[in-house]
């Protein structure tokens, strides 16, 4: 508890809002909250998409007792297996794909161009949301343009959601119908496994899938939620004009119009 009413302090410094004299202030530190836990979704759903794009275990392979070879690991960049020595040891070995190993199958020269794609995506969307988040916690000023970073962040995200579960499901599809993999001669590698089964790098992308859909849906629906929450406007009609600098002149019928309910809301929305 004494760690929330902290960071809730530190919010209130950081928007300018310790003096208290804001209307709105608790709706601005709860849209504080959800933009915080977006971008920490976020940072590590792009922390899960490259671990699963460097990890070797996206297929596992098991190959008969006896065999000089008894597992293999296939990557989307490689294929890495145990190697008896004459002496007796082991080592591991690693062979890198190339473009001209026509003879792999398609989903593996897919998921090397989509989740690619997918770390140029995610990395833009992280760069958009820590910059409004900077611009936020730095100027403490309600701007427009900043409504527009954090909703290009979060379209970004969503996309990288979706793109990034085409490569993963189609891979651990091969795997579950015990899909052949023809490797270039000079591997010396089996065509097919006695057993495969599908490696955790799959089950990493699946999770960043999931943190980065979560991050959108926070930093895209936290307005539309706001909103739904919004107090109704009250506009006070007063008979004559006033003296307060508070109110302005309504040009039309004669009377006043006060705007400060107005005011606050709007900037709250601003945010």
């Amino acid at each position: 508890m004494q760690i929330f009413l902290s960071m809730e302090k530190w919010l209130k410094r950081k928007l300018g809002l310790a003096d208290g004299n804001f209307p709105d202030a608790a709706q601005l530190i709860h849209l504080a909250y959800i933009r915080l836990i977006g971008f920490t979704f976020a940072a590590i759903g792009w922390i899960l998409c490259v671990t699963a794009i460097e990890a070797e275990e996206w297929r596992v392979w098991h190959l008969k007792p006896g065999t000089s070879t008894e597992k293999i690991w296939i990557g989307i960049w490689g294929v890495c297996f145990m190697e008896h020595t004459p002496d007796g040891d082991s080592r591991k070995q690693c062979l890198e794909f190339l473009d001209e190993h026509l003879s792999l199958p398609m989903e593996i020269f897919l998921a090397q161009d989509l989740m690619s794609l997918v770390f140029i995506v995610a990395s833009l969307a992280l760069s958009f949301l820590s910059f409004a988040l900077w611009k936020l916690f730095h100027k403490g000023k309600p701007k427009n343009v900043l409504i527009n970073f954090f909703c290009i962040g979060g379209v970004l995200n969503f996309l990288t959601s979706f793109i990034i579960l085409i490569p993963l499901l189609w891979n651990m599809y091969s795997v579950l119908v015990n899909d052949s993999i023809n490797f270039p001669d000079y591997f010396q590698l089996p065509v097919l496994p006695y057993e495969q089964n599908v490696g955790f790098a799959i089950y990493v992308g699946i999770s960043a899938s999931g943190f980065q859909l979560t991050s959108s849906i926070l930093i895209l629906s936290e307005k539309c939620w706001f909103r739904s929450r919004r107090a109704p406007t009250i506009i006070m009609v007063m008979p004559k004009q006033p003296t307060s600098a508070d109110t302005e002149p309504c040009p039309r019928c004669g009377s006043a119009i006060s705007l400060e309910k107005y005011r606050s809301e709007e900037q709250l929305f601003n945010l």
